[in-house]
């Protein structure tokens, strides 16, 4: 339904009405009533914010809540009220949302079959190693600056014209919670030696 049409039209007046009025010709409006609530406003710009239903990569928090929720345990929070809220969301989270949609960040190093639009992906331990191994000599900035055919691996090079690079980025609270990590297990294995805390 968006388009054109709704092009600097207000969020707050007309685009609304505009909105409403699409998804009633298109059949798509299930119920449509007034009700009374704060609209959200983006931080940086003080303009309403608009959202919109798009695909997103999740991780299953299932599979390192019990490991998190120690570690909560372990840090001196301040204020303690940090604490509660960490423990409350690792406690409750089923799924987390993982990418962005920002034109800035560590991507996430996916590629979208385009005959599919999409529907079907190349992410697996060999896409991943050649990834790995193209930002650790280029930095993360090779991925939005690389072609397809650079970015996948030999064995897939004959099918870059099939594949589109994804353009979403890393959470970043879920990045810099685990890159760390990585880099502490790299430093340790190297003679420089890097230990935490």
């Amino acid at each position: 339904i968006a388009g054109d049409k709704f092009v600097g039209q207000s969020v707050l007046g007309e685009g609304n009405i505009a909105v409403m009025e699409a998804l009633e010709e298109a059949g798509a409006l299930i119920r449509a009533e007034d009700y009374g609530h704060k609209y959200p406003y983006d931080w940086r710009t003080k303009k309403p914010t608009i959202f919109r239903a798009t695909d997103q990569w999740f991780a299953s928090v299932e599979g390192f809540r019990t490991d998190a929720l120690k570690a909560v345990e372990t840090v001196k929070w301040i204020p303690d009220v940090g604490k509660n809220r960490i423990k409350s969301f690792v406690e409750s989270r089923g799924d987390w949302c993982i990418s962005r949609q920002r034109s800035w960040g560590v991507p996430i190093p996916v590629f979208y079959d385009k005959a599919t639009g999409g529907t079907e992906v190349l992410l697996n331990e060999d896409t991943l190693s050649h990834i790995e191994s193209i930002i650790a000599e280029h930095g993360c900035d090779a991925w939005w600056k690389m072609d397809v055919a650079d970015l996948l691996p030999d064995k897939y090079k004959n099918e870059a014209d099939k594949w589109t690079k994804g353009t979403d980025t890393m959470d970043v609270w879920f990045d810099s919670g685990s890159s760390w990590a990585g880099v502490v297990k790299q430093r340790a294995e190297d003679e420089m030696g890097l230990s935490f805390p």
